[in-house]
């Protein structure tokens, strides 16, 4: 047992802030760093005993959060795609407006699957995401419901990826999108999904009547 439950820790109020992102950062260097480590044993062990310190220096209290989606939320830092200040997230910033967007990104050992290819797991992961940001708004809460993605060829590592989402068309509540990942100008993956605009009573059976 580690010692460090959340639930003892004290909690306190999201802010961001650049010291957070900078630790996301730092974080996001050491494991693309680890994955790929020849250190010596020794050398291993005493890095181990100072991310435990680093880990029981931190874990003296919790953040409280909300489902704002604010430039500086809890959620926009911490998202598992594109959070400046999360520790893993692949580094996927996408622009959108009302007919699709499009953003880029460079993908890490960290998420290696086949030797230098991008784990199929983590395409889907960028994909599903990126069309999110494209059928999700503050006025328009949405969820995926469906998601079909074509592996067209193998995505590189370490290389700018291009991903481009069109809004097809919407029909009542359904979002139809299509999607593609594009290296070295080649589509590597596309996909097409349906999104489901989300009544206050989806949101009270998903997220809670408490969700600020």
């Amino acid at each position: 047992m580690s010692g460090h439950s959340v639930h003892e820790s004290a909690a306190v109020e999201w802010r961001a802030s650049q010291e957070r992102r900078e630790l996301g950062e730092a974080l996001r260097r050491l494991l693309d760093v680890v994955v790929q480590s020849g250190a010596e044993l020794a050398e291993m062990a005493t890095a181990t005993a100072a991310i435990n310190e680093l880990t029981a220096q931190l874990a003296g209290s919790t953040v409280r959060t909300d489902l704002s989606v604010a430039a500086d939320s809890y959620r926009a830092h911490m998202s598992l795609v594109g959070g400046l200040s999360h520790p893993v997230a692949p580094q996927l910033a996408m622009q959108v407006d009302e007919r699709g967007g499009t953003g880029e990104v460079i993908v890490g050992r960290v998420f290696q699957g086949g030797p230098g290819l991008v784990h199929g797991g983590i395409v889907a992961l960028l994909i599903d995401h990126a069309m999110g940001c494209v059928a999700a708004r503050p006025d328009r809460p949405a969820m995926t419901v469906r998601l079909d993605l074509r592996y067209r060829r193998p995505t590189p590592l370490d290389v700018p990826l291009t991903v481009s989402v069109n809004l097809d068309k919407i029909e009542g509540r359904q979002l139809f999108l299509s999607a593609s990942i594009t290296a070295r100008g080649e589509v590597t993956a596309e996909a097409e999904a349906v999104f489901l605009t989300l009544t206050p009573e989806n949101l009270d059976s998903v997220f809670g009547p408490s969700r600020i």
